[in-house]
């Protein structure tokens, strides 16, 4: 693998707008170092919650998988990771050299990703709540379609410490969204797109009055 500046190996065009202001200001993040999440306490909740339910030797896609942080928890823990994301890092060579066949990286949206391999797992910390709303069962039902029958999704969603009665929808300066979202309508969205939520955990974060929502669910048959 050649490792490039994030950005230098960024992905094509969609033909989204709102793809493409995505891909924009998550390229201009990583390479001006703001991506504070990648080392976030909180952000590395996900995969141990995960970890209770998933079986020994599994192979996991990890959405929107950054610096790859997850995905070394997997790896070390002796699963197998595609991660995927809009961007390419420089962490993503030592990962390679390190674990071998057991992990392999691609740039780009998963949806686009060649071939109809499914997974045991995926792993989302972080991707769902910076989608456009009119396309959220778009995106899971392609998140359910790379997942064998029973696989486990773990997904972190946005939310307040206190939790909420209802999500919220705010716009970023560079054009992202992100949403807020309550339990229910967490639990709900992932219902209607064929899924079964079998854990929920909320995780404060160090900025006041902000945690995460941690949902763990199984595709249905």
């Amino acid at each position: 693998m050649t490792t490039k500046n994030p950005g230098t190996d960024a992905g094509t065009s969609t033909g989204d707008p709102y793809r493409e202001v995505l891909r924009e200001a998550f390229v201009r993040r990583y390479e001006e170092g703001a991506d504070s999440w990648s080392e976030e306490p909180a952000m590395r909740e996900l995969v141990p919650l995960l970890c209770t339910e998933l079986a020994a030797g599994s192979s996991v896609l990890d959405i929107g998988a950054g610096r790859g942080r997850d995905a070394e928890l997997l790896l070390a823990a002796g699963h197998r990771v595609t991660a995927v994301d809009l961007v390419r890092l420089p962490e993503w060579q030592d990962m390679a050299r390190r674990y071998g066949a057991a992990a392999s990286f691609e740039v780009g949206d998963f949806v686009d990703m060649a071939g109809g391999r499914t997974y045991d797992a995926a792993v989302d910390n972080g991707v769902l709540h910076h989608q456009d709303p009119a396309g959220y069962a778009q995106y899971l039902a392609n998140v359910r379609r790379r997942l064998r029958p029973g696989g486990l999704l773990a997904v972190s969603l946005f939310t307040t410490a206190e939790g909420l009665a209802e999500g919220v929808l705010n716009r970023a300066e560079d054009g992202r969204l992100s949403r807020w979202f309550s339990e229910r309508e967490a639990t709900e969205l992932l219902a209607g797109a064929g899924f079964t939520v079998t854990a929920v955990r909320t995780v404060r974060r160090e900025l006041p009055g902000l945690a995460y929502l941690l949902v763990l669910a199984r595709r249905d048959a």
